[in-house]
C-alpha cells in the first residue's frame, strides 16, 4: 500500500474517533459546579456549627439551676477541678472511639476525628441514647467510610466502656462500699456476653450475618487485636480521670482515707456502664445517679452523696458543651483549610 494513503487513512480514523467522543466538559463550567457544592457544604457546617452552639447553650441554660446548686453545695474550686478532669476523662473516651476506628482501618486525621466524636456527644442527652451513632455514622461519609464500619466502632467502644467498667466496679467495690454492687449485681451478669463481643472477630462476623439476612453487603472488616488491647487501656484511663472526677468533689465535703477514692473509681465505673446499659435513659440521666449515691453513702451519708451525684452530673454535661463548641469550631477551621487548599491548587 502507499505509504501516503495509509497516513491519510490513520489521520482519517483519528478524525473520526475524535468526533465520536463525547465533548469535554468545559473547564469553566466545572470551576462553577465546584463552587455550588463548596458553597452549599459551607453553608451545610455553618449551620451545623452554630445548631451544636446554640444546643449547648440551651443545656447549660437549662440546667443552670443545678449548677448554681452543685457551686454551692460542694464550692466553686471543686467544681472547677471536678470540671477539669471531666475534660480530660472525656477526651479519653475519644480515645477509645478513635483507636477503634484505627483498627477497622479508618483513615481519619486525628484532629477531626476529635471533633467530630465530641459534636456527636450532644446527641445522647436526648431519648434514646443513639443519636451520636446516627451523626458519627453521618460524619463518617466525608471520611469515604460506610456507614456500618461506624457502627460497628461505636458498638466496640461501648461495649469495652461497660465490660471494663463493670470489671473496674467489681474489684474495687467489695473492699470501699459494696452497697452499689449489691444492689446491681446483675449487671455482673452482662460481663460474659460483652467479653465474647469484644473479641476482635466477633462484632464484626456477628454484623456481617445480620447484613447477608437481609440482603445487604457484608462489611468483611476485623478490628486488630492491637487497637482491642489499646482501646481497653484507653478504657482503665477513662475510669481513674473519671473517678478522680469525683473524688474532688467527695474530698470537698470532708472525706479522707483510702477508701473513698477506691469507692469514687468503683462507683462511677459501675454507674457509668449501667446508665449504658439502660439505653433508654439520655445520657444514663437516673441510673448513674443511683449507683453513685449508694456507693457513696458509705462514706458521706446519703445528702452529701445526692450532692456530689447531682454535681457530676452537670460537670459531665458542661465538659461535653465545652468540648462540643471546640469541635464545632475545628470542624469549622478545618473545612476552611480545604477551601484555602482548594483556591491555591486552583
Amino acid at each position: 500500500m502507499d505509504p501516503s494513503r495509509a497516513r491519510q487513512r490513520t489521520v482519517h480514523r483519528r478524525g473520526r474517533a475524535a468526533l465520536s467522543r463525547p465533548p469535554a466538559e468545559d473547564p469553566a463550567q466545572g470551576l462553577e459546579q465546584g463552587a455550588r457544592v463548596s458553597g452549599r457544604r459551607r453553608l451545610v457546617s455553618l449551620a451545623f456549627g452554630v445548631l451544636v452552639l446554640a444546643g449547648g447553650a440551651w443545656l447549660v441554660a437549662r440546667n443552670a439551676a443545678d449548677l448554681r446548686d452543685a457551686a454551692r453545695d460542694v464550692g466553686v474550686g471543686a467544681v472547677v477541678a471536678s470540671a477539669a478532669l471531666a475534660v480530660v476523662g472525656t477526651v479519653l473516651i475519644e480515645q477509645v472511639w478513635f483507636a477503634l476506628l484505627r483498627g477497622l482501618g479508618v483513615l481519619a486525621p486525628p484532629v477531626e476525628a476529635a471533633g467530630v466524636f465530641f459534636v456527636s456527644q450532644l446527641g445522647k442527652y436526648l431519648p434514646g441514647s443513639v443519636w451520636p451513632i446516627v451523626a458519627q455514622m453521618e460524619f463518617g461519609r466525608r471520611w469515604g467510610t460506610p456507614r456500618r464500619t461506624m457502627l460497628t466502632a461505636n458498638i466496640l467502644m461501648l461495649a469495652m466502656l461497660t465490660a471494663t467498667g463493670l470489671v473496674v466496679g467489681a474489684v474495687l467495690l467489695p473492699w470501699s462500699s459494696g452497697e452499689g454492687l449489691a444492689h446491681y449485681w446483675w449487671l455482673l451478669l452482662l460481663l460474659v456476653p460483652l467479653l465474647v463481643c469484644l473479641h476482635p472477630r466477633t462484632l464484626p462476623a456477628v454484623l456481617d450475618r445480620l447484613l447477608g439476612l437481609v440482603g445487604r453487603e457484608p462489611l468483611q472488616i476485623r478490628v486488630s487485636g492491637r487497637a482491642m488491647v489499646q482501646a481497653m487501656l484507653w478504657s482503665l484511663a477513662v475510669w481513674l480521670v473519671m473517678g478522680l472526677h469525683l473524688v474532688v468533689l467527695v474530698r470537698a465535703l470532708g472525706a479522707t482515707g483510702a477508701d473513698p477514692v477506691a469507692a469514687a473509681v468503683g462507683g462511677m465505673a459501675l454507674g457509668w456502664a449501667a446508665g449504658l446499659i439502660f439505653i433508654p435513659a439520655p445520657a444514663g440521666a437516673g441510673v448513674r445517679e443511683a449507683v453513685l449515691v449508694l456507693t457513696l453513702t458509705p462514706q458521706v451519708g446519703a445528702g452529701p452523696a445526692l450532692a456530689v451525684a447531682l454535681a457530676s452530673r452537670m460537670v459531665l454535661l458542661l465538659a461535653d458543651v465545652l468540648l462540643a463548641a471546640v469541635g464545632a469550631l475545628t470542624g469549622a477551621g478545618v473545612a476552611r483549610s480545604g477551601r484555602e487548599r482548594g483556591r491555591q491548587q486552583g
